[in-house]
């Protein structure tokens, strides 16, 4: 142990035999840092990680210059799948001790290796994908993103207890349970982890025995006993069935009875009652023919006027210039008026400017052409922003038809990002729309084949 005023070796004296400086708070600080170094290798090497990171970070918080105890960390902390923590200890242990230091070892490894560094990037943005789909509330997506995590980090203990948590979310507790397993063989000692587990327990109990009550009650139904003298006599249930079923017999011969004897009686009633109906028919009839021939004459006044009403509308559609809608002059000048009247509503000027055929803007004089491109550079991005916010609300209402118009139109206005098709292929798929959805997928592999999003969307499609 040496002296922290001037580095020379300490005796058993409590003051340093070189400079005089007194040593014995440093000397108990130094000691009981060493002893957590050792009560934190201990519980490593029986897996109680979490246990381990709490010991060795308090003995860091009585000598940060103890090495030996952040050098262990960061290897728990790569155990745990924590790889970004683990390289900061290790940089920070080679600050202070640069010299026959391990964890220069531990540093060169991890960056010699290109593929373990790509896939660790690749970990973090997964991981944090997954978490932006909880909370934005869509935990199927949430779960397979975290299975792909935890395929490539198998040993990352939060996402092990985020996929139990959304299993328990789901009420799939079996599920769960075997997961908290899983983090529990990784990290003995994460009482988050125990925590889970206990609440998964109890309510895999509480529906074992709902399910027992329900088998009880359905075998007390089906049985009766009773005692005898000195035998216990069981009777099924069933004997009550019995007499409800005579009950039912009897019922049903009275019915047959009654019907039988309608039946019977039926055509003559029939015969009787129809005997006066022949005179009453010919009324009928005659009254019918007068009826018809006033019908088709009031038939033939309805086409003449339906006839004048078509003339009509053709005569407002000319002067309105397209059967009474707006026209693309009327379209744009509307866009025009939106955005003078609020720069800010983008959304309804790409709109209405949406509305103007490619024919028309094809034959278009300069000016109307010159109005039409300055708008739409002008409203586009603040537009895209707009519509893509728009859907984000959507999707966290559940309204996903309006997220999907939405982000349709975002990529409408811009062919070039592959978020926005990405997140309308979600928006599919969250709807229910699973055929939609892979189309959009693979839209998003062929538009965009070398992004992250193409990868993405491989594992998305459904149907192959």
């Amino acid at each position: 142990m040496n002296c922290y005023s001037c580095g020379s070796q300490l005796d058993e004296l409590a003051f340093c035999p070189t400079c005089g400086a007194d040593v014995r708070i440093y000397k108990r600080l130094q000691i009981t840092s060493n002893t957590l170094y050792n009560k934190g290798l201990r519980q490593a090497q029986v897996r109680d990680l979490s246990g381990a990171v709490e010991s060795l970070k308090t003995s860091l918080q009585y000598n940060k210059k103890n090495t030996d105890a952040r050098n262990l960390l960061g290897l728990v902390y790569f155990e745990m799948g924590e790889v970004v923590l683990a390289l900061s200890e290790w940089i920070i242990s080679k600050n202070y001790e640069s010299d026959k230091n391990i964890a220069d070892d531990y540093i060169n490894i991890l960056q010699s290796d290109r593929t373990q560094l790509e896939t660790i990037s690749q970990t973090l943005r997964k991981y944090n994908q997954a978490l932006q789909y909880c909370y934005q509330d869509t935990r199927d997506l949430a779960v397979i993103q975290l299975k792909k995590v935890l395929q490539i980090n198998t040993n990352l203990i939060n996402g092990y207890q985020l996929l139990a948590l959304l299993y328990i979310e789901d009420r799939e507790y079996a599920k769960a349970r075997r997961i908290l397993l899983k983090a529990l063989s990784i990290d003995a000692g994460s009482m988050l982890s125990r925590y889970y587990l206990k609440v998964t327990n109890e309510a895999l109990k509480d529906i074992a025995e709902h399910s027992r009550d329900s088998r009880k009650k359905q075998n007390a139904v089906e049985s009766i006993s009773y005692q005898s003298e000195n035998e216990t006599i069981i009777q099924p249930a069933a004997t009550e069935r019995v007499g409800v079923s005579s009950i039912v017999n009897i019922l049903l011969g009275a019915l047959i009875g009654v019907a039988i004897c309608w039946l019977l009686i039926l055509p003559a009633r029939i015969e009787q009652e129809t005997s006066g109906y022949d005179e009453q028919y010919k009324q009928v009839s005659e009254e019918l023919a007068a009826e018809k021939a006033g019908s088709q004459e009031l038939t033939r006044s309805i086409e003449n006027y339906i006839t004048e009403n078509e003339d009509l509308k053709a005569q407002l559609a000319r002067l309105n210039g397209t059967a009474g809608k707006l026209s693309d002059r009327d379209y744009l000048e509307k866009a025009a008026a939106d955005y003078i009247t609020d720069p800010e509503a983008t959304s309804l000027v790409m709109d209405s400017i949406s509305e103007i055929g490619t024919d028309y803007l094809a034959t278009a004089s300069g000016e109307f052409k010159a109005l039409y491109d300055l708008l739409s550079q002008s409203a586009s991005q603040s537009a895209i922003s707009e519509y893509m916010n728009t859907a984000r609300t959507a999707i966290r209402q559940n309204d996903y038809k309006s997220a999907i118009e939405a982000y349709e139109k975002a990529w409408e206005l811009d062919k070039t990002n592959s978020d926005v098709l990405m997140n309308l292929a979600h928006a599919y798929r969250q709807s229910g729309d699973t055929a939609a959805a892979d189309e959009v997928y693979r839209q998003v592999i062929q538009t965009f084949p070398e992004s992250q999003n193409a990868i993405d969307a491989a594992d998305y499609i459904t149907s192959q």
